[in-house]
């Protein structure tokens, strides 16, 4: 780190913007993206690790929607609150964290096939997509 002149400190790799939005994870995994990207071929095919994060993302995703869905069939009684308690907990639980989960897998499953075509890429597009697919029939089973 340097000091300039005017007593600011200087430095190229600082980004103060993604520290402040909480998008540094996400740069860094670019970042790390780029990285791999450039390494030669025998390295690169053997890189999996976009696709198997893809597929982790994406089961917890159809797992969270398909147990809720499985619930809307069940009546729930939580001390006279359980339409307001599960209605928050389909809308938060369900439908926000697996549509956010789905999307990120979908974007590492997009990055492990633009990498090097394994096959766990291409079944992470399947499964973020089947995330999404379950997240929709959660929508409809709570406007039905």
């Amino acid at each position: 780190m340097d000091i300039d002149s005017n007593n600011n400190y200087s430095n190229e790799n600082k980004d103060s913007i993604g520290k402040i939005t909480g998008f540094f994870l996400f740069r860094n995994l670019i970042n790390n993206y780029n990285e791999n990207k450039d390494k030669p071929d025998e390295e690169r095919k053997q890189i999996k690790k976009y696709g198997v994060l893809s597929v982790i993302l994406s089961v917890i995703a159809i797992i969270i929607s398909v147990s809720l869905i499985t619930s809307t069939f069940m009546d729930f009684q939580f001390f006279g609150l359980s339409y307001v308690l599960l209605l928050l907990l389909y809308i938060f639980g369900g439908i926000i964290v697996g549509l956010i989960l789905s999307v990120y897998a979908f974007v590492f499953a997009v990055m492990q096939v633009r990498l090097n075509r394994k096959a766990v890429g291409i079944i992470g597009i399947i499964l973020s997509v089947l995330g999404v697919v379950s997240c929709l029939l959660l929508v409809i089973f709570l406007i039905i």
